[in-house]
């Protein structure tokens, strides 16, 4: 009986110290990186900050989401996105169309100057300009969405209630283009881009660097893509690149390196021995 304790003990210590020993390979290859191939950090609400800061964030609505769309979608897609999921945010939902562009029942803000060409990079720049002027002091998160996604409302707030929102955060599917345009897209070692169609998010304070040189950015773009050019420009005023998947398992890494060491602490001073009759 001793030894069937002792083989179950041991099994579960092996168990455990695999899953550390994985934890701290991921913990180290974030830590080491070289500092110009470390990405954008996120941290747990459980990270200490401010509490004044905290206090004042928490007040504001969760999210804003702008929608770009075309005068040609505004009865299809912007109607559609705005009777469904639009209808549950926890935020508020505007969308952004042409010069030109009007509707009687959809939160349209029609940009001046403003057409709607492809690729939509003035469009795209001239919103985040139009959300930052208005919208800067009112939410914790920023999101730029097309009119043809689906957001599941309550898993973004989820997500983003899981995350600081007063450290620099920005947050889509980070890409570096397709493999026939590697090395083409003007993009530094280790750098990366939200890519547009699922969406990217930016706090607040992300938000605050990038926008008010949203026409610097304009008059330097490198490649035809909306997306990419969206990056170079939060990259250049803001410092950081798109979230890569790591880093979302980074942060769970830590809560299980803290409970390894709990576990190991246990079996050394716990006088309760499982393995003894």
């Amino acid at each position: 009986m001793k030894s069937r304790h002792m083989s179950i003990r041991g099994v579960f210590t092996l168990l455990v110290g695999l899953v550390c020993g994985f934890s701290v390979a991921l913990l180290l290859r974030q830590t080491l990186l070289p500092l110009p191939q470390r990405r954008c950090h996120m941290s747990f609400h459980k990270d200490l900050r401010p509490k004044t800061v905290a206090d004042e964030l928490q007040t504001k609505p969760l999210i804003y989401i702008g929608v770009m769309t075309a005068e040609t979608f505004l009865d299809s897609r912007a109607k559609a996105v705005y009777e469904t999921w639009g209808k549950t945010l926890p935020g508020k939902i505007e969308f952004f169309s042409s010069s030109t562009s009007r509707h009687p029942s959809l939160p349209l803000v029609s940009l001046k100057g403003v057409d709607d060409s492809y690729p939509p990079q003035k469009k795209s720049m001239m919103m985040f300009r139009y959300i930052y002027e208005n919208y800067i002091d009112k939410f914790q998160w920023f999101m730029r969405s097309d009119d043809d996604v689906f957001i599941r409302t309550d898993k973004l707030a989820k997500l983003l209630h899981s995350l600081n929102s007063s450290q620099d955060v920005f947050l889509g599917q980070a890409g570096t283009g397709k493999k026939e345009e590697r090395g083409m897209l003007a993009l530094g070692v280790g750098d990366n881009f939200c890519m547009g169609g699922p969406g990217m998010i930016m706090s607040r304070s992300v938000l605050k660097k990038m926008a008010p040189h949203v026409e610097y950015c304009l008059q330097h773009l490198l490649t035809s893509h909306e997306d990419v050019e969206i990056g170079r420009c939060v990259k250049k005023f803001a410092g950081i690149s798109c979230t890569w998947a790591f880093e979302v398992i980074f942060n769970l890494v830590k809560i299980i390196l803290y409970s390894c060491s709990l576990y190991f602490i246990l079996l050394k001073h716990l006088e309760f021995n499982p393995c003894c009759d």
